[in-house]
C-alpha cells in the first residue's frame, strides 16, 4: 500500500503548528506581568494552577484559558487541513510537547493539564466537560496538597473512562486521550519529586479561604510577593 504522502504533510504541518501553539509560555508571561518568577515560586512549575494558587486568581483564570485554548486551537487546526480521527492524538501529543518544552521559554514548561483540557473538550466534548467539572471540584477539596491537580485530572479522567465504556462512547479515541493524559499524570508525579516538594506539604502562598471566592472583579493587584498564609 503506497504512503500518502500528501496525508503525511498535512499531519506533520499540524504537528508543528500543535507544537508552535503549545510553546506559549502564558504562566511564565502572567509571572513577568506581575513581577514574579515562575520558576521559584509555589511549586515552581510554569502552569496554570501555580499562578492561580499563588500569584493571583485573576490573572490565574486568565492562563488557564490560554492554556486550555492552545489545546483546542491545535485540533481545530487539525481538522482544517484535513487530519481525522487517531491522526489527531499526534497534533494534540505535539501540542503538549510544545507546552513541557516550550521554544521560547528555554525549552522549560508546566505539566500541561490545561492543555489537556482543551484537547478533551475539543473531541470529545460532553466527556471532556464532565470531566472538567468533576475535577475541579477534587482540586478545590484537596487544594491544600501539592498534588492537588493530579488527584484532580486522574478523578476527571476516571470519570471519562467510566461514561465512555458504559455509554460505549468513542472508546478507541477516549482510550488514546487517556494516554495522553496519562504522560501529563506522570510528568506532574514525577516533577513534584524532582522539585523535592513532598505530597502533603502546602504550596500556596495566597490566602486559601479568600481564594475560594472566585468574585474575578473584585480582586487587588498582586505584588512580586504574595502574603503568607494565615
Amino acid at each position: 500500500m503506497p504512503f500518502d504522502f500528501d496525508l503525511i504533510e498535512r499531519v506533520l504541518a499540524a504537528m508543528l503548528m500543535g507544537y508552535l501553539l503549545g510553546s506559549i509560555p502564558f504562566a511564565s508571561l502572567a509571572g513577568r506581568l506581575k513581577g514574579v518568577d515562575i520558576y521559584t515560586t509555589g511549586s515552581r512549575n510554569a502552569g496554570t494552577a501555580n499562578v492561580f494558587w499563588n500569584i493571583g486568581r485573576r490573572i490565574g483564570f486568565l492562563v488557564f484559558v490560554g492554556d486550555v485554548a492552545k489545546g483546542a486551537l491545535a485540533i481545530i487546526i487539525a481538522w482544517l487541513l484535513a487530519v481525522t480521527g487517531p491522526l489527531v492524538l499526534l497534533v494534540g501529543a505535539a501540542a503538549l510537547l510544545g507546552h513541557w518544552k516550550s521554544l521560547f521559554a528555554g525549552f522549560r514548561g508546566g505539566d500541561g493539564m490545561a492543555t489537556m483540557i482543551g484537547l478533551f473538550i475539543t473531541i470529545i466534548p460532553a466527556l471532556g466537560l464532565l470531566g472538567l467539572a468533576s475535577g475541579t471540584a477534587v482540586v478545590l477539596l484537596r487544594r491544600r496538597s501539592a498534588l492537588r491537580s493530579a488527584w484532580g485530572m486522574a478523578f476527571g479522567m476516571l470519570v471519562m473512562l467510566s461514561l465512555s465504556l458504559f455509554y460505549q462512547i468513542d472508546r478507541p479515541m477516549v482510550m488514546g486521550l487517556i494516554g495522553l493524559a496519562m504522560l501529563v499524570f506522570a510528568r506532574n508525579i514525577i516533577g513534584h519529586q524532582r522539585r523535592g516538594i513532598p505530597p502533603g506539604e502546602d504550596t500556596i502562598t495566597l490566602d486559601l479561604e479568600s481564594d475560594l471566592d472566585l468574585d474575578l472583579e473584585d480582586e487587588s493587584d498582586l505584588g512580586p510577593t504574595a502574603p503568607e498564609n494565615r
